[in-house]
């Protein structure tokens, strides 16, 4: 089940707004994207955010993901 990328923390309402128009709605998606720098950069142009504040959010979404996927008994 996909994450809202509403959920994805220390992005503001703004940025997240930004990534929405950009046609992104979850977490995994928005990882699968930013993970690779070249899709990153593109991201980057077409929202207007920088690509090192990308890799920090993209670090966040891993984070997030993993620990989503973690059985705790």
């Amino acid at each position: 089940m996909a994450s809202d990328i509403d959920k994805l923390y220390g992005v503001s309402p703004e940025d997240i707004a930004k990534l929405k128009d950009a046609g992104i709605e979850s977490i995994e998606q928005f990882y699968e994207i930013a993970k690779h720098p070249d899709s990153r950069a593109e991201l980057s142009e077409k929202i207007g955010v920088d690509g090192f504040t990308l890799e920090g959010w993209s670090a966040t979404a891993g984070n997030y993901i993993l620990m989503m996927n973690c059985e705790w008994d």
